[in-house]
């Protein structure tokens, strides 16, 4: 049950960090799938600051006290099968590029999403530096992800 800030924050934290979870495996098959070479770097690439995000994520657990327990996220489950049903019907695989970049715009959205939510509680519950700073941290490798994304259907 969700009755404070403090509980609120630590849903949406572990939300977030099983969602960093299953992109870190989700990626490196979306990867594989890509046709295009610069598409194949991104999620390649992507996929390291994906590891990275995770071990940030980790001490915030520890500074809050709380469990790094998956909470799953329905939007991922929705992103990822709406990619899985457009693929299945594809004819031509390069296609098959533009169904990936939507994923991932849609993905870089979700989480700059609940990096803000989870930046507005920290602001409301004073929380201290050591949350704060990777939380930005993380949103701001998520807006150059999405930029990133963006710029390879351009």
């Amino acid at each position: 049950m969700i009755e404070s800030d403090r509980d609120l924050f630590v849903r949406e934290l572990r939300e977030l960090y099983h969602i960093e979870r299953e992109l870190e495996e989700l990626q490196s098959g979306l990867a594989e799938a890509a046709t295009d070479e610069d598409l194949e770097e991104f999620f390649m690439a992507h996929s390291e600051a994906t590891t990275e995000q995770i071990a940030r994520l980790e001490p915030i657990f520890e500074g809050i006290e709380a469990e790094p327990a998956p909470v799953e996220n329905p939007a991922l489950e929705g992103l990822r099968t709406d990619r899985e049903e457009i693929v299945d019907d594809l004819n031509d695989p390069v296609l098959g590029d533009l169904v990936e970049t939507e994923l991932g715009r849609g993905i870089e959205r979700l989480e700059i999403t609940k990096l803000e939510t989870l930046l507005t509680l920290a602001d409301r519950m004073n929380l201290p530096a050591e949350i704060v700073e990777p939380l930005e941290t993380t949103k701001a490798e998520a807006e150059t992800g999405l930029d990133e994304v963006r710029e390879l259907t351009a």
